[in-house]
């Protein structure tokens, strides 16, 4: 199971302790520091995951730290605690990639909404970086298999340390090889490396005794093996229990055309191995038998390359000077570009203008420092499309420890990307009309009240329900009644400022929260802007439509100082326009201009 780090920064001792237990059902390891200063030490020693930080510290500011922090990392999720009330904090948040923002005190509910996608987006990522570089180990293993094994005058001298190397490369439970007998209806086992001294399984396999002619039929016609314990006959399932493994892939090997023998390759898992994996480890048992045929030339080198005409990520290889030699076939679909347009260039042809030379060049130094680097990068198609790959790049030195190549390995992320930013939306957002939902109102109505009381403000909460919609459901259908929902939520937007609220409260409510209330006047003029609606026109599928609206309106502090008593208050004076003959402007107090203009509003 994948571990997931949060690391959590504040001065404030109750703070970090209600995190920490709130962040035990999604963290299997919180730390935590109470200053950017030693909160910058400990992600350079534990590399979290997920950042979490105050802004204002002593020592070193959190603004100040997630800086210093993206210099290392550009990719760990961060979240930092706000009041929303500085829009330069806010911008400079942003600039500096601050990812999603916590507010005080942390209600259960909305943390969970905020810090789940965080920890998923991490989880993700955390899970394809460690697929990536189990591939890429292999391709090592079976590139440096390539240059050693096949150059050594006795093969078999070789075969442990190689096999031994691509075991752990590819993170299987077993490794082993069994050489046919001349007439092939039985065969011994040359080798076998497990994960525990004491399992070698059979020393000996006899096709026919052990029910195993269907295997046999299908190695000899160059045909592999890979299946599970679950599908398998009882047979079948003793070769398997005498490894200890859950499933098994099966190569044959061809020496001179004749089938010599097999490679297997067994898993403690369930599952049998990917394609990604089979069409890699593929490559093993033909440069075995190329071994075992004394092929020490360039065509048995090449053979390796095999791996890379059929994995599913995209592959280039460059030189020591990074110009292209090779790409295979999912390089060319993922970017568009045919091998004989990059054979030669630099792959700075696919940059997309995305990053700055500061990010190339922290790529070449750990390049330069530990011979690979792996991370997000934002490249360009040929058709011009920008899209986001998660990439691999390993360094490739020959016995004298020169560069002779470079082999990156890339997958498309972009949908996953995109996936994650729409359930972030879709978890604040009504999804029919794009306006806010009630856990998104819930939060800013709890910030505005926190900000009118701080700074002495008035604030509204307008509730609104269309009158006789229920009709024009019924009448006309759900698509005719969603687009008037739509259109109705398209002309709220119209009608307020970008700073206000607009929510679709649910079925036919909607709720608009008016923040900085200066005059009873401007408020007037809300109200009658929004029913002004009523008296609009929809053309859906051919029916002019119209619907009337109720409106009720609550201010604060007059009418209630917390977030659940105010929309109360709204939506009782909402039912008292129903109740006055629909189609009104209520407000929860009989004479709020009088209460509004001598006390509260400026």
């Amino acid at each position: 199971m994948q571990q997931l780090t949060v690391l959590v920064v504040d001065d404030d001792r109750i703070t970090t302790a209600i995190l920490s237990r709130m962040l035990d059902k999604y963290a299997d390891n919180v730390i935590v520091a109470s200053n950017g200063e030693d909160g910058l030490a400990l992600f350079r020693e534990h590399r979290p995951e997920i950042v979490l930080s105050d802004i204002n510290m002593p020592k070193m500011g959190g603004l100040e730290m997630v800086e210093r922090i993206r210099e290392i990392d550009e990719h760990v999720k961060i979240a930092i605690f706000t009041n929303f009330e500085n829009r330069d904090i806010l911008l400079k948040a942003i600039q500096y990639g601050v990812n999603q923002f916590f507010s005080k005190p942390f209600e259960a509910k909305i943390f969970g909404q905020v810090i789940q996608p965080l920890c998923d987006d991490a989880l993700g990522k955390k899970r394809i970086r460690a697929e990536l570089k189990r591939q890429q180990n292999i391709l090592h293993a079976i590139n440096e298999m390539a240059h050693n094994f096949l150059q050594q005058s006795d093969w078999k001298a070789a075969l442990y340390q190689e096999l031994f190397l691509l075991k752990q490369a590819s993170e299987t439970a077993a490794v082993f090889i069994y050489e046919n007998d001349s007439n092939c209806e039985s065969a011994k086992q040359l080798l076998a490396i497990t994960d525990t001294d004491k399992i070698r399984g059979k020393k000996h396999i006899h096709y026919k005794r052990h029910h195993l002619m269907r295997w046999k039929r299908q190695l000899q016609r160059g045909e592999l093996v890979n299946g599970c314990m679950r599908e398998y006959d009882r047979s079948k399932q003793r070769i398997l229990n005498a490894f200890q493994i859950d499933s098994l892939l099966i190569l044959p090997i061809f020496v001179n055309d004749l089938w010599w023998g097999f490679l297997g390759i067994g898993n403690s898992n369930r599952q049998e191995l990917a394609p990604t994996d089979v069409e890699m480890l593929s490559t093993v048992s033909s440069i075995i038998g190329s071994a075992i045929n004394n092929k020490q030339n360039l065509q048995s080198l090449e053979m390796s390359s095999a791996v890379f005409e059929h994995t599913m990520d995209g592959v280039l290889i460059t030189n020591a000077n990074n110009r292209i030699l090779h790409v295979n076939d999912s390089f060319e679909e993922i970017t568009g570009y045919k091998e004989s347009e990059v054979i030669g260039k630099d792959p700075k042809l696919l940059k997309s203008g995305k990053h700055d030379k500061h990010f190339y060049a922290r790529m070449w130094d750990q390049l330069a420092q530990n011979d690979y680097w792996q991370g997000e990068i934002t490249n360009r198609k040929k058709n011009g499309e920008i899209y986001i790959e998660w990439l691999s790049v390993n360094v490739i030195r020959n016995d004298k420890g020169e560069i002779e190549n470079y082999i990156g390995i890339f997958s498309d992320v972009t949908h996953q990307r995109k996936d994650a930013h729409d359930q972030a939306y879709l978890a604040t957002h009504d999804p029919l009309t794009g306006l806010s939902n009630r856990l998104l109102l819930n939060d800013r109505l709890e910030h505005a009240i926190n900000h009118a009381h701080r700074f002495d403000k008035c604030i509204a909460v307008i509730f609104c329900d269309l009158d006789n919609f229920k009709p024009i459901n019924d009448t006309y259908g759900h698509s005719v009644g969603d687009e008037i929902l739509k259109g109705v939520a398209e002309s709220l937007k119209d009608i307020l400022r970008k700073e206000d609220t607009v929510c679709r409260f649910g079925g036919d409510e909607f709720v608009i929260l008016v923040e900085e209330l200066k005059s009873f006047d401007y408020l007037e003029k809300i109200l009658e802007k929004i029913k002004s609606i009523s008296r609009a026109t929809f053309v859906i599928e051919g029916h002019q439509l119209s619907v009337g609206m109720s409106i009720g309106a609550a201010l604060y502090p007059s009418d209630g100082n917390t977030s659940d008593l105010l929309l109360k208050r709204a939506d009782e004076a909402m039912y008292k326009a129903k109740k006055n003959g629909k189609n009104m402007i209520a407000y929860y107090q009989d004479d709020p201009i009088i209460y509004c203009a001598n006390t509260y509003i400026i």
